[in-house]
């Protein structure tokens, strides 16, 4: 049977083998997909995780939770109409367009996308972050994902301000983030990124704890210290660098990352649409 368009319209789950595929987390690559509505997307389960089913939702709380989830264990929701995209027939040549132009790539200097949106900033701002991308890099040391607090450059900042930092430090993936009480710095050390080939990466913060993953490799997990488990930002979201990254990152990174970064998905559900941020500053497109 020949077809002459691609599919229009939302999936939800893919089992292969008895296996359920994270349809969004564990893809390779993705031209023209949106964002589809479902039940979850209002986060009726709170910190606990919700799992879409059709129109309803299950609600699963993490390991050493202290508290019940909140929600229901089913709920119907009434769901928008997702905005979809028009997918024409088309050629390799048209797709590698696309590609090109869905993939930023940045500099290193003054060039980063910054997000505000409250879709985004409440997967940000939150007690849990599960943050899954794809870069590639050549440069050994540079600031991939920022979140921070805004701070007047005349005072000097608080030792314990909340703030969020993915980035490469000698080739190696760092998470640091601090959560008013006291900072966490996680780095993999098991594979060097600085190869300028595609890597997907993964980190994931619950409360304290956090991990790291890097190719599907063996993970690595570390706790902040203190008492507080909430980050709580002000400044966006920013992806590939920021301004001023000396200031704004207190020091932490020089630059921002040279290189390309797609697919970056929060929360396991929630694409970031890197071809439409808030603000775009010298960003190009990225030649695969």
């Amino acid at each position: 049977m020949k077809t002459a368009a691609s599919f229009v319209g939302c999936i939800q789950t893919v089992v292969l083998n008895h296996r359920e595929v994270g349809i969004l987390a564990e893809a390779l690559g993705g031209v023209n997909v949106g964002n589809c509505g479902h039940a979850c997307e209002a986060r009726p389960c709170g910190d606990a995780e919700c799992r879409p089913l059709r129109e309803r939702f299950t609600c699963r709380c993490h390991p050493g939770t202290p508290h019940p989830c909140p929600a229901p264990e089913e709920f119907i929701s009434s769901l928008p109409e997702p905005s979809l995209p028009s997918l024409p027939s088309t050629s390799v040549s048209m797709l590698l367009t696309k590609f090109e132009r869905s993939v930023p790539s940045f500099t290193g200097t003054d060039s980063y996308l910054h997000y505000s949106d409250a879709d985004t900033m409440k997967r940000i701002i939150s007690y849990r972050v599960d943050i899954n991308m794809r870069f590639r890099t050549s440069s050994s040391n540079g600031l991939l994902l920022w979140s921070g607090r805004q701070s007047d450059p005349q005072e000097q900042r608080d030792e314990n301000e909340d703030f969020l930092a993915l980035g490469l430090n000698q080739g190696y993936l760092t998470l640091a983030y601090n959560l008013g009480s006291g900072e966490a710095v996680l780095r993999y050390n098991l594979t060097r990124l600085d190869d300028d080939l595609w890597h997907r990466i993964r980190a994931v913060r619950n409360e304290q704890w956090a991990s790291l993953v890097v190719d599907s490799g063996t993970g690595v997990s570390a706790s902040s210290p203190g008492q507080l488990r909430e980050l709580n930002t002000d400044t966006g979201l920013y992806i590939g660098g920021a301004p001023d990254v000396v200031r704004t990152t207190d020091g932490r990174y020089t630059r921002g990352i040279v290189g390309c970064i797609s697919d970056l998905v929060l929360d396991s559900d929630f694409s970031v649409v890197l071809s439409s941020p808030e603000q775009a500053t010298n960003t190009h497109s990225c030649i695969p």
